[in-house]
């Protein structure tokens, strides 16, 4: 049963796809963005399907609670998208409070609605302190959906 649960881990880590990203304000050092449902670094997001995005951090200072929030944002214009779980704690796994330093990731899954039109865009990923508007991450990955 051990030689089971090994190898399955270690084939979801090998289908994981690093994301293209670039930082946007964060406190935190962003170690990795990335996304088992995606082929590409540029992800092509099909209409109807949910993928999840991961994004993997080390806060510079204590975490005792966060909100997660997403905008697509296009021609420059940020849109706010919703969001399965908007606290940010339990996005990343319950973990609050988090000690500066210690890394944790942030997954968060994004169902892509068949009204949605197809276009290249960028979402633009937040966790932010509660009460302080403190970017713990801030984290624009670029994607396109399509039909």
């Amino acid at each position: 049963m051990k030689v089971v649960c090994v190898l399955v881990v270690l084939v979801a880590m090998t289908t994981a796809v690093d994301l293209t990203h670039k930082d946007c304000g964060s406190t935190a050092e962003v170690t990795n963005a990335f996304s088992d449902d995606c082929a590409d670094p540029v992800c092509k997001l099909k209409k109807g399907n949910t993928y999840h995005i991961n994004i993997s951090f080390k806060p510079a200072a204590d975490v005792t609670a966060m909100k997660a929030s997403l905008a697509g944002v296009i021609a420059g214009v940020p849109i706010p998208f919703p969001l399965p779980v908007s606290d940010g704690c339990v996005a990343c796994g319950g973990t609050c409070p988090i000690s500066a330093g210690t890394e944790v990731t942030f997954t968060e899954a994004l169902k892509v609605e068949p009204a949605y039109p197809a276009l290249r865009l960028v979402s633009r990923w937040k966790l932010e302190t509660v009460g302080e508007n403190d970017h713990v991450i801030c984290v624009e990955i670029p994607v396109q959906i399509v039909s």
